[in-house]
C-alpha cells in the first residue's frame, strides 16, 4: 500500500511538472526596443530609419523620417508588408539559410516570411550584403495572422541568432 501511495504521489508530481513545462504560453513578453540609423535621403535631407530589435545585432525597419522626426509604423495583422532586416556580426553568423519562427500570444508557432502567395519558414542561401551601416541586410515580406505580442526567433543555418518581440495591431 505504501509503495502505491509513493508511486501515486510521484506520478502526480511528474504530471504537474510536465503541465508547467510550456513556457511560451506563460512567459512575459516585452516589446523589443527601437533604435535609429542615420541616413541621407535622395534629395540630400538628413533623416533616420527606425528599426525594432537589438541595436548592433539585428533589427528590421519599422519607420523613417527626417532626423528627430521619424515615426514608427504599425505592424498590422493579416496584412503582408515588406520589411528590411539589418544584421551586424561576422559573415558566418549572418548568412546562409535565414529562418524566422513567429510565436503568437497563445504560444503557437507560425511561418511568417512570405514567398509569392505563401508563408514560409525560411529563405535559403542568403548572402552577406552590407547596407545602411549594417554588415548585411535581407529584404523580406512578413504576414502575421493575428494581433498581439509576437516573439520572432531569428535563425541562420538552424542556429538561433536573436529574438525580437513585436506588437501586431488590428487594422
Amino acid at each position: 500500500m505504501r509503495n502505491k501511495m509513493v508511486m501515486l504521489i510521484s506520478l502526480l508530481f511528474l504530471m504537474i511538472l510536465v503541465g508547467c513545462n510550456n513556457t511560451d504560453k506563460n512567459e512575459t513578453r516585452e516589446v523589443s526596443s527601437t533604435f535609429s540609423l542615420p541616413i541621407t535621403f535622395g534629395d540630400g535631407t538628413k533623416g533616420e530609419y527606425l528599426l525594432i530589435g537589438e541595436e548592433g545585432k539585428v533589427g528590421f525597419l519599422v519607420g523613417s523620417g527626417k532626423k528627430g522626426e521619424a515615426v514608427e509604423e504599425k505592424i498590422i495583422a493579416n496584412k503582408a508588408n515588406k520589411y528590411m532586416w539589418h544584421f551586424w556580426g561576422d559573415k558566418d553568423s549572418i548568412s546562409g539559410d535565414f529562418k524566422v519562427v513567429g510565436t503568437d500570444s497563445e504560444g503557437k508557432e507560425h511561418p511568417v516570411l512570405v514567398s509569392g502567395n505563401d508563408t514560409v519558414w525560411q529563405y535559403s542561401n542568403t548572402s552577406v550584403s552590407p547596407h545602411n551601416g549594417a554588415d548585411s541586410h535581407i529584404p523580406s515580406n512578413m504576414l502575421f495572422p493575428t494581433s498581439g505580442l509576437w516573439k520572432l526567433e531569428i535563425y541562420f543555418n538552424d542556429k538561433l541568432f536573436e529574438e525580437i518581440v513585436i506588437n501586431v495591431k488590428d487594422s
